[in-house]
């Protein structure tokens, strides 16, 4: 990474990560320390040649499987890569991974990205990464509380303690948003940062009255008698991205055919997910360690190739309503050329 490519990580790092010690590290389920190599690839090979091996950070949700299926399937390989996948606690926790080049490609929630951006790290959106079902109370990731609570619907998550897995981002944005768009005040909700894993418990403590979640642990909470009481995804926009995969601006220059070999597997991945919802049901149980019961009644997210331009402009206005980022983005400049 060059000098003012490192000032400005350095700079702006503790603004988008959960913490300083904590953001580099990853969950127990990972699959090992980041590569050795400063630029997150290398050269192996394979049955079919010659492989170039690149490290890529993902979380521990249902919303990756294409990547799973991906290298399962053998699409990976047939353009060229070998996977280091590597699981990370947030999106906030690999953002700095892939500006340092430890991973040359990561996964994070699209206002992590916004907050990167806007914030001056240097980093382009290379391929969309997951969107929502545009169904309310079936999406992937939506509120959900327990009857005893007294909420019903987002008007009534005012005054409410809601547990999200990061503060000051993607869930307190469409969150508010839902709120609004409801007749409520999204000034008068109150956050609690918790991680997804930590909430099913949470809320039968009481701890919290309702919890921002994603899947499985969504599916979980229901199982335990709670309700969806707002999807925040589908009130927002239409065919909704939640999430993308991206890389650094000196990895694009530097590796734009790793990039584009990355791209073309990744479509193809996409294709096959969307098209085999048993192999999905199967491939979860693996790497997001689900039960087959669980596994059968997780809600399965669509993953659609091109990202929504017009739905990322709205959830950017909003994020700039609410004071997440400071100033409207510049879209365009985001998303890499394909």
């Amino acid at each position: 990474m060059n000098s003012l490519n490192s000032a400005v990580t350095r700079r702006t790092f503790g603004a988008i990560a959960l913490s300083a010690a904590g953001a580099l590290a990853l969950s127990a389920c990972g699959q090992g320390s980041p590569s050795a190599s400063s630029s997150g690839a290398s050269s192996s090979s394979g049955a079919g040649g010659t492989l170039t091996k690149i490290t890529i950070g993902v979380l521990p949700i249902t919303d990756v499987a294409p990547i799973y299926l991906g290298q399962k399937q053998g699409f990976f390989e047939k353009h060229g890569l070998e996977l280091d996948i590597q699981i990370a606690e947030s999106g906030a926790a690999i953002l700095p991974a892939v500006t340092t080049g430890d991973y040359v490609i990561g996964y994070s929630n699209v206002v992590s990205l916004l907050i990167a951006k806007d914030k001056g790290l240097p980093i382009k959106v290379i391929h969309n990464g997951s969107s929502s079902t545009n169904k309310p109370g079936a999406d992937v990731t939506e509120v959900a509380a327990k009857p005893a609570a007294g909420i019903t619907a987002p008007k009534d998550l005012e005054g409410k303690k809601i547990a999200v897995n990061a503060l000051n981002n993607f869930a307190e944005i469409t969150i508010r948003s839902s709120v609004k768009k409801a007749g409520g005040d999204p000034s008068k909700l109150s956050f609690v940062e918790l991680p997804y894993p930590q909430m099913p418990a949470a809320l039968d403590r009481g701890d919290v009255d309702a919890a921002w979640t994603t899947e499985p642990f969504r599916t979980q909470i229901l199982e335990a008698g709670g309700k969806v009481v707002a999807s925040p995804m589908t009130d927002m926009a239409e065919n909704f991205d939640s999430a993308f995969f991206f890389t650094s601006e000196q990895t694009l220059t530097e590796k734009a055919d790793v990039i584009g070999m990355f791209r073309a597997a990744l479509t193809e991945a996409f294709a096959y997910a969307n098209a085999n919802e048993d192999a999905f049901r199967e491939i979860i149980q693996d790497y997001a360690k689900l039960t087959p019961e669980l596994a059968e009644k997780v809600v399965m997210s669509k993953w659609n190739e091109k990202v929504n331009q017009e739905a990322l402009t709205t959830l950017a206005a909003a994020a700039q309503e609410f004071g997440v980022i400071s100033q409207a983005p510049d879209i365009s400049g985001l998303l890499a050329e394909s």
